[in-house]
């Protein structure tokens, strides 16, 4: 009988985040794992900022500071799906205060609490050599989230993410619903890698892979993070 992971969740009102925690709750109700109603799942949210909605009982929202965040309850699993657009933030500074050290302080806050699987949403084109900011950015991120000693670390590098906005109260992201339609008429001539992809597809690759637990660096990108 597989035993149940309490699991962290920090960026649960974005796309991705919010597909992880109904996968979370999904795999915590099926059949064969050891728990009545589900392990907890707390979820770090951005004090001032619209809450998630209620979604399950097990579920606990705390509201933080991530450039102070407090100590956390016992964890076994971290995701982070934590991120912004330089056009949303304002600025390379507030990019970076986001898609870099928010993620990282989370990890360190998760390990401080005892988590020993970390599965991180990041971007295709990461790298910390990049003469790209916002690739440089995430790939400084998941370097640094290297050496922080989990024992499984799962990194996300899709595309273009796909997926509806309006339930969160987002605005559509500049561009995005131009560049969702030509990439899906175009579909068949583009490599795997840069597809769009359903925020839904990235979720549920990702939480599979951190509850698997292979041991190591486990780099998600092109087909492994689409179901078809």
């Amino acid at each position: 009988m597989a035993v149940a992971r309490v699991a962290l969740v920090a960026g649960a009102t974005g796309l991705v985040g919010r597909e992880v925690i109904a996968a979370l709750l999904a795999a915590e109700n099926a059949p064969g794992t050891a728990s009545l109603d589900g392990a907890p799942i707390h979820i770090l949210h951005a004090a001032g900022r619209r809450a998630p909605a209620a979604l399950a009982r097990n579920v606990v929202v705390h509201a933080v500071d991530f450039s102070a965040l407090p100590s956390l309850p016992p964890v076994d699993d971290v995701y982070i799906a934590l991120g912004t657009t330089m056009a949303e933030a304002g600025g390379q500074n507030a990019f970076r205060a986001i898609d870099y050290s928010a993620v990282l302080a989370t990890a360190q806050a998760a390990r401080r609490a005892g988590a020993t699987r970390c599965g991180v949403v990041s971007a295709m084109g990461a790298d910390p050599q990049s003469r790209i900011f916002y690739s440089r950015i995430k790939g400084e991120m998941e370097r640094d989230l290297q050496a922080l000693g989990f024992s499984t670390l799962v990194i996300a590098r899709p595309s273009v993410l796909a997926g509806n906005r309006q339930p969160l109260h987002q605005t559509p992201r500049r561009g995005e619903s131009l560049s969702l339609a030509l990439l899906q008429w175009l579909r068949p001539l583009i490599p795997a890698n840069y597809r769009a992809v359903a925020a839904r597809d990235v979720a549920h690759a990702l939480v599979h892979a951190v509850r698997h637990g292979t041991s190591g660096v486990q780099v998600l990108s092109g087909r492994a993070l689409q179901s078809g």
